[in-house]
C-alpha cells in the first residue's frame, strides 16, 4: 500500500494498536505525527520507525484527556508538519475495569474525556487542514464493545458507542468536503490493558505463562481461534487511508476474528 507523501496524525501511539499503526504508515511512505503520554515510549518508537533522513516524523508527548493537551499537540503538528491528510483518532483507555455500581462520576468523566472528547476536539481542529487535502481521511478506532457491551467497563463501552455514532454523523457533515470518515472496531487485541491485567495476576517469573494462558483462553471464544495482535488492525487502516477506499465513508468495520458475527 503506497501512501508516499501522506501526512498522518496518529494519537495514542505509545503502544498497542497506535504503535503498530505508526510503524505501518511510516513503512508505507507516509510522514507520521504521533503522540503519547510517555516520552520513553515515544523515544522507543522513534528508534524503530521506518523512513529515510528526509522524513520528518514527529513524536510529541501529550495528554489528550485534557483540552489543553489536544490544543498543544495540534499546534505543534501544524507548525512542523503543515498539511494534514489523514487523522487517526486511536487514543483511548478502559482506565478502570469495574461494573456499574463500582464506577464513580469521576470514572465516567475521565472515560468521556479520553475516549470521546479527545477525538471530537482534535477533529474540530484538524478539519480546516483536511479540507485542503486531496485525500482527506478520518479514521476512528472504536471497539466491538460499542455494539456488544458487557457488564465490566460500561463507561468505556458507552464512550466507544458514542465514537462510532460520531463517526457516522461526522461523515455526513463532511461528505461535501470530500473528507471520508470511517471507524474500525477491533475485538480482543493484546494491548497494554491486557498486559497490565496479566501482570496483576502473575509475578515477573510467570508473566509469559500467564500471557500465554490468557491469549489461549480468549482465543477459544473467537471463530478464528486466536486473540488479535495490534498488527491485525493495520491493513484495514492503510486501505481506508488509500486511494482504493475513495468511495467508502460513514462505515464501521469490525476486526475481531469473527467474534461479532453481525451480518449487517
Amino acid at each position: 500500500m503506497n501512501l508516499q507523501g501522506r501526512r498522518v496524525i496518529i494519537t495514542g501511539a505509545g503502544d498497542g494498536i497506535g504503535r503498530a499503526l505508526a510503524l505501518a504508515f511510516a513503512e508505507a511512505g507516509a510522514t507520521v505525527a504521533v503522540c503519547a503520554r510517555s516520552r520513553e515510549r515515544l523515544d522507543s518508537l522513534s528508534d524503530e520507525i521506518a523512513g529515510d533522513a528526509t522524513k520528518k516524523h514527529l513524536f510529541i508527548a501529550a495528554d489528550l484527556g485534557k483540552m489543553e493537551g489536544v490544543q498543544a499537540f495540534h499546534e505543534t503538528v501544524t507548525k512542523q508538519l503543515g498539511q494534514v491528510d489523514v487523522l487517526i483518532n486511536n487514543v483511548g483507555a478502559i482506565l478502570k475495569s469495574a461494573n456499574f455500581f463500582e464506577l464513580t462520576d469521576q470514572d465516567w468523566e475521565d472515560s468521556f474525556q479520553i475516549n470521546l472528547m479527545s477525538a471530537v476536539r482534535l477533529t474540530r481542529l484538524c478539519v480546516p487542514s483536511l479540507k485542503q487535502s486531496a485525500c482527506a481521511r478520518i479514521i476512528n478506532i472504536s471497539s466491538i464493545a460499542a455494539a456488544s457491551p458487557r457488564e465490566n467497563f460500561p463507561h468505556y463501552s458507552a464512550m466507544k458507542a458514542g465514537l462510532s455514532n460520531f463517526t457516522v454523523s461526522l461523515a455526513q457533515t463532511l461528505a461535501a468536503e470530500k473528507i471520508l470518515v470511517n471507524s474500525i472496531s477491533p475485538g480482543p487485541v493484546w494491548s497494554k490493558s491486557w498486559e497490565d491485567a496479566a501482570r496483576e495476576q502473575s509475578n515477573a517469573a510467570s508473566f509469559a505463562q500467564t500471557k500465554k494462558e490468557i491469549m489461549a483462553q480468549t482465543g477459544k471464544t473467537i471463530p478464528l481461534n486466536r486473540m488479535g495482535v495490534p498488527e491485525d488492525v493495520t491493513g484495514l487502516a492503510l486501505f481506508l487511508a488509500s486511494d482504493q477506499a475513495a468511495w467508502i465513508t460513514a462505515t464501521n468495520f469490525n476486526v475481531d476474528g469473527g467474534l461479532a458475527r453481525n451480518p449487517f
